[in-house]
């Protein structure tokens, strides 16, 4: 039992021979963006949700004005100017803020939403107060 020569061999190992496990995104899709078709049928699609026009308006805004998702959850009213037509965009990741202008239908769906808030904060108070009345903890009036 001799052992069979052994012989010094380079190294196989090169960088970059492992296929990647996720393909290009090319080789998946042909473009990414959506065109303003798809995005009206998104739009639709979220009407019949409980809070569908405010993700309705949240998808118009987004596409529009191309807005990260962490610009968009981070959007106050400070931001929107309803009487010059106007939207304050503060960036994330080192963008430059800008402002942009705001089309009809994004200030009409705007105006709506900031109208139900108002209502739905008018009804709190009211529902608080009523509680507060029917408990005898207020003086009579």
């Amino acid at each position: 039992m001799t052992k069979p020569r052994l012989r010094v061999v380079g190294s196989t190992i090169v960088n970059r021979t492992v296929t990647p496990r996720r393909r290009e995104n090319a080789d998946l899709r042909t473009r990414e963006y959506l065109t303003p078709d798809e995005v009206e049928m998104l739009i639709e699609a979220v009407k019949g949700n409980r809070y569908g026009h405010r993700d309705a308006t949240m998808i118009l805004m987004a596409y529009r004005h191309g807005l990260r998702a962490a610009e968009l959850v981070d959007l106050s009213w400070s931001q929107v100017d309803l009487d010059n037509a106007r939207l304050h965009v503060r960036r994330v990741k080192n963008g430059v803020p800008s402002v942009h202008p705001l089309k009809g239908d994004e200030m009409r769906a705007l105006r709506r939403i900031k109208r139900e808030a108002d209502n739905t904060r008018i009804r709190v108070r009211l529902r608080a107060r009523l509680a507060v009345h029917d408990r005898g903890l207020c003086q009579a009036d």
